[in-house]
């Protein structure tokens, strides 16, 4: 099936929320939205003219393309595709060329479509998305391209999903988060670009709200080259063409634009497409960005937060729902959606951003019997619901859960337990961490598999029913496996803390696995990507380094682990 956009019996949360008597605000920031023009995607019109198609090969595509191409939300019958015009490149009265073939030639073309001239504007900043749905055949993939004023972007390459009660031998996933522009460069998309994998999940954190190179290393500067001035002048990003700037420049880098054009994305979201650590305050009905200027008043929230969404959505070609008439911002923009491959692989994508608590005991970081409490919510009343009936509904071979932020316990002495990363996790809402993994325990499905961004380390271990915070007593069993992904160039705890000199990355390493036994295998100091592979036996998961301080052009990549999960096994073996 396509994602389905978490439609599964679908509750009236806007009713729920009237009922609190929090719609005032929440509607005020849906209403900015509303009057936005949200950019969605839109069929390409069958073309009648094939002048549009006429290429001049000599020409240069990065000029009338400067952000190349992309592919994200895949179904059965197609994908969504996304590029960028100049607007030094804009011709007026000038349509848009789609094509999609079996070949990179384009002489077998199953596809060809135009984008009006009148839907290419400064009101979406010159991106176009193109909805193929329904267009193409299931389990393939595809070349496209657009043309453009006779000049071609580079080829991308599309897949689609498998066809609904189809029962696929493998699958795989290349698994991303956290790639701050300023802390690195973009080696490892240049391997991903050439990875044989059938899909990428980004798991969020695709940008970085910064230009000042805020979430860097505190001993490094900004990485050369990767200055960037913001149109406010602000060190954060704060209005719409500053988010704007921030995916342009994201986009623009060649190595990025590889990875992107070789592989359909798969995208979910976290803090910093907006605000570093932002949750949803109830109480004054508003979006809180702790470390923005101005990101703690609700109404100067309410724009930021609008103008980071409206950003992101022109950019990143998500599969998600919006509904401008909704008057709640819960209700009009939904990223939480799930996705069939086949009887294989149900993979649910959730929202962990939109509908959170603040962090538990506001800032106090060492001690904090908050987080236990009953009645905080990282997924909010409907998308919890939304998710236990999905994993009830699942039965595929691999139920799996693309999750921002570790699900795990992480404990590691006094000293550590003052990283506030740890209150951001699901550390930091332990009752609603309990409700859910009991339901999975419930459930217990055939393979349970989360797969974990956010942390910038690389940890596998084993998910429980739980792990003493509400029951102490209680000795709880494993019912799945929690897979992370490091940080693409994201700053990770290796590079920010000051340890003893006698210490190095493995005493590290060993240290916190020796302190949390549901660990068997921790990395905090490199930086790459995660390989899942999913078949009728196992799951694997590799883990690559790729430093992110070489040149891209000659940075290696190097296996950091391996491990193996066995159908119907809570084992994780180290291969």
């Amino acid at each position: 099936m396509p994602e389905k956009n978490g439609t599964r019996n679908r509750t009236n949360r806007r009713g729920f929320l009237e009922s609190i008597g929090t719609t005032s605000v929440a509607g005020g920031l849906a209403a900015i939205l509303a009057q936005r023009d949200i950019v969605q995607p839109v069929a390409a019109a069958s073309a009648t003219d094939r002048s549009v198609f006429a290429v001049d090969g000599a020409a240069d595509p990065d000029a009338t393309f400067p952000q190349s191409v992309a592919s994200g939300g895949p179904t059965p019958s197609g994908v969504i595709l996304w590029t960028r015009i100049a607007p030094s490149a804009v011709v007026s009265e000038e349509p848009v060329g789609v094509q999609v073939a079996t070949d990179d030639d384009f002489e077998d073309a199953v596809y060809e479509g135009t984008v009006p001239a009148d839907r290419l504007s400064s009101a979406h900043d010159y991106t176009v998305k193109v909805d193929l749905d329904g267009a193409l055949e299931s389990d393939r993939r595809y070349y496209y391209r657009f043309v453009y004023d006779g000049v071609a972007t580079r080829t991308g390459r599309c897949r689609t999903l498998p066809a609904a009660g189809a029962s696929p031998d493998s699958l795989s996933f290349a698994v991303l988060t956290c790639q701050d522009y300023q802390n690195g460069y973009y080696g490892a998309y240049r391997h991903i670009a050439a990875e044989d994998v059938d899909f990428v999940v980004h798991l969020g954190d695709f940008i970085y709200e910064s230009a000042d190179g805020a979430y860097t290393s505190p001993t490094t500067d900004i990485t050369d080259g990767r200055d960037i001035d913001l149109p406010s002048g602000a060190a954060l990003a704060e209005s719409l063409a500053d988010f704007r700037t921030l995916y342009r420049t994201y986009k623009g880098n060649e190595f990025l634009q590889e990875g992107l054009e070789q592989h359909t994305v798969i995208h979910g979201w976290d803090d910093h497409e907006i605000g570093n650590n932002r949750y949803w305050d109830d109480e004054a009905n508003a979006p809180v960005l702790p470390d923005t200027d101005g990101g703690e008043q609700p109404e100067r929230a309410m724009e930021i937060t609008a103008d980071g969404i409206q950003a992101w959505v022109e950019y990143v070609p998500a599969r998600v729902e919006f509904d401008p008439n909704e008057s709640a911002l819960q209700d009009q923009l939904r990223l939480w959606r799930d996705l069939q491959f086949g009887d294989l692989v149900d993979l649910t994508v959730t929202d962990e951003r939109l509908y959170r608590d603040g962090p538990p005991c506001g800032d106090a970081r060492i001690t904090c019997t908050e987080e236990e409490a009953q009645g905080r919510t990282m997924l909010g009343r409907e998308q919890k619901q939304y998710f236990k009936e999905w994993l009830t509904e699942s039965d595929a071979v691999w139920s799996v859960w693309a999750n921002e932020v570790l699900t795990m316990p992480l404990t590691i002495g006094d000293n550590w337990s003052q990283i506030e990363l740890l209150h951001d996790s699901w550390d930091g809402f332990q009752h609603e961490r309990w409700e859910l993994m009991q339901h999975v325990a419930d459930v217990d499905p055939r393979n349970f598999v989360v797969l974990t961004g956010d942390l910038h380390a690389s940890l596998a271990g084993h998910v429980k029913a739980g792990y003493g915070e509400i029951e102490p007593l209680e000795t709880y069993d494993r019912i799945g496996v929690e897979l992370m992904t490091p940080a693409v160039t994201s700053v990770n705890a290796a590079d920010v803390i000051d340890f003893p000199g006698d210490w190095d990355d493995d005493a590290l390493a060993e240290l916190t696995k020796e302190q949390n036994d549901h660990l068997e295998y921790v990395d905090w100091h490199q930086h790459g990507y995660a390989v899942v592979e999913f078949t009728r036996d196992h799951c694997t998961y590799t883990v690559y380094g790729v430093d992110k301080d070489a040149d891209p052009r000659d940075a290696e990549r190097s296996t950091l682990a391996r491990y193996r999960t066995p159908d119907g096994d809570l084992a994780l073996t180290e291969l």
